[in-house]
């Protein structure tokens, strides 16, 4: 009798409504998505929206984090690579930790990309 009032607790979507809500649901959920396996992918899935596009840094977070702006960032600057390999590892401040999104040999390819990125655009002295 539960699962029949289950059922038509969804009302016109019955059992396959529920389901496909439910799945919906999950596909929403990051630890669902694929994972991605280029570096530039891996950027745009856990960097982009925080560091931008070009690691110049989203406008709205910049105001709160003026750090998110890589090109103007005195690690990267000097390519301080134990620096940004911690930061990317561990976190710092508002930002995550990456260490179980990204394999230690990941974090190495993310430090080559970030260092790359825009290279000739960084900002500062």
């Amino acid at each position: 009798m539960r699962a029949r009032s289950a059922v038509l607790a969804f009302g016109a979507f019955g059992a396959a409504g529920a389901l496909g809500l439910l799945a919906w649901a999950v596909a929403l959920l990051p630890g669902c998505q694929p994972r991605p396996k280029t570096t530039p992918d891996q950027y745009r899935a856990y960097c982009v929206r925080c560091h931008g596009a070009r690691g110049e840094g989203e406008p709205k977070t910049l105001k709160r984090n003026p750090a998110a702006d890589l090109l103007a960032s005195t690690m990267m600057a000097r390519a301080d690579r134990p620096a940004l390999r911690r930061r990317i590892s561990r976190g710092y401040g508002p930002m995550p930790a990456f260490s179980h999104y990204l394999s230690p040999e990941e974090i190495e390819r993310m430090i080559d990309y970030i260092l790359q990125l825009h290279a000739g655009q960084r900002k500062g002295p």
